[in-house]
């Protein structure tokens, strides 16, 4: 009985050391999960520059061929906010008119992709459509996109501050929130593609939802754009 007892205790499962403040840390992050997909999806899903041309994508070109614009544009994100959390983002809000410039930079980008796109709709069967858009907006342009919009900086710096800057692992507050926020933003982007392109297929209306896009993002752009230049 002694030797079953000394055996037993030789192999019985012992927590490795610093277990206990691993699983606590764990535990600690995983009470973010929460909070943070909140707050990613109220920012992603809600109607901006970007869900826009998403959507008028997808209504011209189907939500597949506007995945790669909808994964770049998340990619795009998601870079921003780690550089943020890595403390780029201290030195853009020093200079005031960087920011300026990024919000005019990045209203004449969007404005002409959609300008680009809604043009296209108009004359499907036309020349100029083969010269003017032949393909939908590429990876790159999503990325390109979301690096000079002012909103995906402003949206990063408020996720960094309310919950990675007060959470003991940094680190690992910041990891998640990129996590969460890569998949909840592919998710939402993604699906204003899917909704552009059930619009056009069942209104069979891809002229006039491109065109009614393009005009609902003039307005939030020259909104943006002015809110943006008081503020600074």
């Amino acid at each position: 009985m002694e030797r079953d007892e000394r055996w037993g205790t030789l192999f019985r499962a012992r927590p490795a050391p610093g277990s206990g403040a691993i699983v606590a840390g764990m535990k600690e992050l995983s009470v973010l999960m929460l909070p943070v997909a909140g707050f990613a999806f109220a920012m992603s899903a809600s109607p901006g520059p970007v869900n826009i041309v998403s959507a008028m994508s997808g209504a011209r070109f189907g939500a597949w061929r506007s995945f790669p614009y909808v994964l770049g544009a998340t990619v795009g994100f998601v870079g921003i906010l780690a550089s943020v959390g890595a403390g780029l983002g201290v030195s853009v809000a020093r200079y005031p008119a960087l920011v300026r410039l990024m919000a005019v930079l990045g209203a004449a980008y969007m404005l002409l992709m959609a300008w680009r796109i809604a043009h296209a709709s108009l004359q499907p069967g036309s020349q100029a459509q083969a010269r003017d858009l032949t393909a939908p907006p590429t990876w790159l342009a999503g990325a390109v996109a979301q690096l000079i919009n002012p909103k995906a900086w402003i949206v990063s710096f408020s996720a960094v501050s309310i919950f990675v800057a007060t959470h003991a692992d940094y680190a690992g507050a910041l990891v998640l929130c990129c996590a969460i926020f890569f998949v909840i933003c592919l998710l939402s982007l993604w699906s204003w593609s899917l909704v552009g392109a059930l619009v056009a297929r069942w209104a069979g209306g891809v002229r006039v939802f491109n065109l009614v896009m393009a005009a609902l993002l003039a307005v939030s752009i020259v909104y943006f754009l002015l809110d943006t230049l008081r503020a600074g």
